[in-house]
Order: structure tokens, then C-alpha cells, then sequence
């Protein structure tokens, strides 16, 4: 997921002169849009900065949550039209760099908040309000350092950076590490994250991002920015899945296709794989055939992302909902907050059903 990247200030005024309050949308959030038309759903509210997404199955609800730097770790919940339902600001979140990443929810309506700060998973129960700290991620040593203990495999010893949560059918959750070029897995009721899978190959200023399993079982996942010295590949995004081995072990690397920088991710029930996309001047949703190994399609058309009542910035997260996309619009350089948004795409097809685990103690 996009956050606190050094881009060039100046690629903000590209935003200036094409926004504006959102208007009402011309049609109710029931009626299916056509493929690649946008939506508004809601504008953030401060301290804005959507990140991580995720739907409710149930009733079509939508949580984000802000991953401004140095601000307050807010979790937002808002009813399928859009409008407001809850603020949860995450108890003892230190401001920090970067802020609440990933979400994921389970079957019992609690939702997974992936926060910078202190490198862990929060569950807020919304029936309660109760929060508690779910899991937690090692700060791992580079390994050119550590001889033989559990470490990170890159050159530069930077801090956990927790940042998508997918569950398995199993209830673990395999939780992406955008520093330390490693996938976690939580074992099913939370605690300590153990190291699942690591790749010096991955060891990128932004590294491991979104992942989900696909309907044959492999973690399909993207690297955001590869600096393997490939030219198909190099400061490009990659596509990667890793099968499960019975007991439970990562199987084989794959990798499945070269993209733009991509960010979060989703799979359509076709087996096709959405990226937003985690770059200033090339804002849009990537549609990436696994089977063809290629990049089919770009979502919405660059005018349509520029024009419209809030322009695509930095969309970092999507998650399905019908025949749609719900996206959140980072907004990384944005001058205006109210391109801090959610956005519905419609992309003609209806998601992969996710893993909501049931029981999780």
C-alpha cells in the first residue's frame, strides 16, 4: 500500500483545477455501473489518507482507514450508500510515519486493522467497541548481520511494516511485510506472526504488498516496486503466487505477470487480478489475465480519471462488491481533502469470494 512515498512535490499541482464537492450521484449505489464508470461514495474525513479496504458480505457496508503520517490511527465504517456509521481511533497508536494499513474482516462481523504503530493487527469488535491487539510483527535484523537467527534479507535494517491481511480457509491470516521483504502468517486466533515466506529478491524501497488466494489455493501477491535487475522488470511492479504445501510451507514461485506499481489487490471471479495503482502520474486500476501472464485492460480511461467530480489520486485499495470496485483514493499528493476518498469501479464481474473465518477466538 502506497504511504509516505518521496515523490516530486510538484506533481501536486496536477490535482489543482479538477475538484470540487462531489455532487450527488446519478443513480442509487443499487444500480450496477458500466465497465469502467466511477461513482463517488464518500469523501474522508480528516485526517484522510484511505489505505487499506474492505466490504462487508452481509450488507454491503465499507471500512477504511487512514494511513496519514503522523496523525491519529482512524478506522472509518460506512453503510453501503456511503454515509458515516463509526469512528474507531485505534487505542494507544503512536503518530508515526506511516498508519493503519490493511483490513480484513472475519465472519463474526470484527474487523483486522494492520497499524504502523507497534507493528500490529487490531480487532475492533463493533458490537462492543472493544479493541485488542490481535498480532504482532518482528522487527527482523538485516541478515548480512545476524547469523543465523531470524532476520530480514535485505541490505538495510528497516522496521516491520504490517500491511495486507488475507485470511486462509484454515483462519491464519498472511499478513504482507512492505519493509522486510517477508510474508508473515498469524496462526488462527492470533499472536506472535511467524516468518511464512522471505526473498531477497523482494528487498525494495516498497516491497511485499496486496495479496489474496486464488480458487486454486495459492497466495497471489504483488511487489510493488521490483529493483531486480531484469528490463521487463526493473522499478516496475510484479505479480507473484506461491501454492500451499499440505503441511502448510510455501510451494514454488511463480511469477505471473509485470504490471505498473501496483498496490493493493483483488481477483475477479474470471481468475482476473485488479491493482490499483501506486503512482502520481498514472492513476488507474490494472487488470492483469493470469493466464495470457499480461496486462489486459486500465481502468478508468486517463481522461475519465482526471475530469471527473474527484479525480483518481494514488488509489491504493479495492475490494469487490457486486460488479464493482470499491477503491480507495489515497490521495497522496492531493491538495484538496476531498480527494481523500472512496470511489465505486464498475469492472464487470463479481469478486472471488474471500475467506471470512468464524470462531476466531
Amino acid at each position: 500500500m502506497t504511504r509516505g512515498r518521496t515523490w516530486f512535490s510538484v506533481l501536486a499541482v496536477l490535482t489543482i483545477g479538477f475538484t470540487g464537492v462531489p455532487e450527488a450521484a446519478a443513480e442509487p449505489v443499487s444500480v450496477p455501473l458500466g465497465y469502467g464508470q466511477t461513482r463517488d461514495i464518500a469523501v474522508v474525513p480528516l485526517p484522510g489518507q484511505p489505505e487499506g479496504i474492505a466490504v462487508d458480505p452481509a450488507d454491503g457496508s465499507i471500512w477504511s482507514g487512514s494511513n496519514r503520517p503522523n496523525s491519529s490511527g482512524d478506522v472509518w465504517h460506512w453503510a453501503a450508500d456511503g454515509s458515516l456509521l463509526e469512528t474507531y481511533s485505534l487505542v494507544d497508536h503512536v503518530p508515526a510515519v506511516h498508519g493503519v494499513n490493511g483490513l480484513a474482516l472475519d465472519g463474526d462481523g470484527r474487523v483486522y486493522a494492520l497499524d504502523y504503530s507497534g507493528a500490529r493487527a487490531v480487532r475492533i469488535d463493533p458490537s462492543t467497541g472493544t479493541q485488542t491487539v490481535y498480532a504482532t510483527f518482528a522487527d527482523l535484523p538485516a541478515c548480512s548481520g545476524a547469523a543465523g537467527k531470524p532476520c530480514e534479507p535485505s541490505p538495510i535494517d528497516r522496521p516491520a511494516w504490517p500491511n495486507w491481511a488475507t485470511f486462509a480457509p484454515d483462519g491464519s491470516m498472511y499478513v504482507s511485510d512492505l519493509n522486510q521483504a517477508t510474508i508473515w502468517k498469524v496462526p488462527a486466533g492470533g499472536g506472535a506472526a511467524e516468518i511464512w515466506y522471505q526473498n531477497a529478491d523482494f528487498a525494495s524501497l516498497y516491497s511485499v504488498n496486496g495479496m489474496q488466494f486464488d480458487a486454486a489455493g495459492r497466495l497471489n501477491f504483488v511487489v510493488t516496486m521490483s529493483l531486480v535487475p531484469r528490463v521487463e522488470s526493473f522499478g516496475r511492479g510484479v505479480v507473484h503466487r506461491l501454492s500451499v504445501t499440505p503441511d502448510g510451507r510455501p510451494g514454488a514461485l511463480e511469477t505471473v505477470a509485470v504490471a505498473a506499481q501496483g498496490d493493493g489487490l483483488a481477483i475477479g471471479s474470471s481468475g482476473r487480478i485488479y491493482l490499483p495503482i501506486a503512482n502520481p502520474l498514472y492513476n488507474a486500476v490494472e487488470v492483469v489475465d493470469p493466464d495470457t501472464r499480461s496486462v489486459v485492460a486500465s481502468l478508468p480511461t486517463p481522461v475519465d480519471s482526471i475530469t471527473r467530480s474527484i479525480p483518481y489520486s494514488t488509489p491504493a485499495s479495492v475490494a469487490f462488491r457486486g460488479t464493482s470496485l470499491i477503491v480507495s483514493n489515497h490521495g497522496l499528493l492531493a491538495i484538496d481533502p476531498q480527494q481523500w476518498a472512496i470511489l465505486e469501479l464498475g469492472v464487470g464481474e463479481t469478486g472471488l469470494p474471500l475467506h471470512y473465518p468464524v470462531g476466531v477466538v
